[in-house]
């Protein structure tokens, strides 16, 4: 009997863990897709606040990167911190057309990011 309830308490813990997981994982990605809405409009601008909120979003990412990396892995996680270090260095010399297309690439990493990571009923079957 011991042995029963040892193994659903470990089953609890691990269906616990999961879903902390997979709110943790759908809270980061809601707020980064935000976060890059704010950067297209201001690269979309032109304006050059776009450099400070892009590092500013690149220094939170790696933050959180960094947590998420204790949990799942995910070789696209360090790819979308190169991502933004291109876009880091279009605004940095104003070239914002090429920052403009790599901030369309950031959006749709994120999308992808955010599949791979987040628990879909695919993964199951």
């Amino acid at each position: 009997m011991k042995k029963v309830v040892i193994a659903v308490m470990v089953l609890l813990v691990i269906i616990t863990a999961g879903i902390l997981e997979n709110v943790y994982v759908d809270k980061v990605f809601s707020t980064l897709d935000d976060k890059l809405g704010e950067v297209e409009q201001l690269v979309h601008a032109e304006d050059d606040e776009a450099l400070d909120k892009l590092r500013s979003l690149t220094a939170w990412w790696e933050k959180q990167r960094g947590y998420m990396e204790l949990f799942t892995y995910s070789p696209d996680l360090r790819a979308f911190s190169v991502a933004l270090g291109e876009t880091e260095g279009s605004l940095e010399s104003d070239d914002f057309q090429n920052a403009q297309s790599k901030i369309q690439s950031l959006l749709v990493m994120s999308a992808n990011l955010h599949r791979i990571l987040d628990f879909n009923l695919e993964d199951v079957i």
